[in-house]
């Protein structure tokens, strides 16, 4: 199966295996956790949305709804350009690395960060597991595909 990266069907798919991995759900127990990742270059937004222990949500947000949506995340987490993310999603780089780097931004407590660290470790590996699998889009591919869904 190979997916296109960041497509509504690559997002289903990595919910799926995030919420079949025993490993994540121990880890995460019963917590109640919002994500944003926002790639500031093209731009976008991810949200993500985990109750009761479990992702139920994992959408890319429309440019005009990021700031509403940054009031809701418990962690904002800006990563300068589509290159850099891709970095990330596939494993190569770490968010705490660029982070602790100053390459990225992030809004949130950095306490409730570091309480998830291990769940937040165990989602960078299936993501890197599943974004390894699939067709990654140049940059303008990918902004012509969020055009194509209307959220830029």
């Amino acid at each position: 199966m190979s997916l296109q990266y960041e497509s509504a069907e690559f997002s289903e798919e990595l919910k799926k295996r995030i919420n079949r991995s025993s490993e994540f759900r121990e880890k995460i127990g019963h917590a109640n956790l919002k994500t944003l990742i926002i790639v500031k270059d093209v731009p976008s937004a991810t949200f993500a949305s985990f109750v009761e222990g479990v992702l139920e949500e994992r959408n890319h947000i429309p440019l005009s709804q990021i700031e509403e949506y940054r009031k809701k995340a418990d962690f904002t987490i800006e990563i300068p350009t589509y290159e850099l993310s891709v970095d990330v999603a596939s494993g190569k780089k770490s968010l705490e690395s660029l982070y602790l780097g100053g390459m990225l931004k992030m809004e949130g407590s950095v306490f409730k960060a570091l309480q998830y660290r291990d769940v937040f470790a165990i989602v960078a590996k299936i993501t890197a597991d599943l974004v390894n699998q699939s067709t990654v889009p140049l940059k303008e591919d990918f902004v012509k595909m969020l055009q194509k869904r209307g959220l830029l």
